[in-house]
C-alpha cells in the first residue's frame, strides 16, 4: 500500500512539474530563454568545432616533426 502511494504521489508530482515547465516554455518568458540557450548552444558548438580543428592541426604537426626526428635518427644511424 504504501509503494502504491509513494508511485502516485510522484506520478501526480512529475505530472504537475511537467505541465507547470510547459506553461512556463510557452510563455513570452520561456520562449526568450529558449531562444538564449540555443544561441548559446549554437556558439559553443561552434567554438568545440574549432578547437576539434585546432586540436588536429597541432597534433599534426606535432606528427610530422616526430616522423622527422624518427628520420634525422635513422640517418644518423646508418652514418655509424
Amino acid at each position: 500500500m504504501k509503494e502504491n502511494h509513494q508511485f502516485l504521489t510522484g506520478l501526480i508530482l512529475g505530472a504537475l512539474a511537467g505541465s507547470a515547465l510547459v506553461v512556463y516554455l510557452n510563455s513570452n518568458k520561456g520562449k526568450q530563454l529558449l531562444e538564449d540557450l540555443t544561441g548559446k548552444t549554437e556558439a559553443l558548438t561552434a567554438a568545440f568545432k574549432e578547437d576539434i580543428t585546432n586540436a588536429d592541426e597541432s597534433l599534426q604537426q606535432m606528427l610530422a616533426k616526430a616522423k622527422q626526428v624518427v628520420t634525422d635518427i635513422e640517418q644518423q644511424l646508418n652514418q655509424v
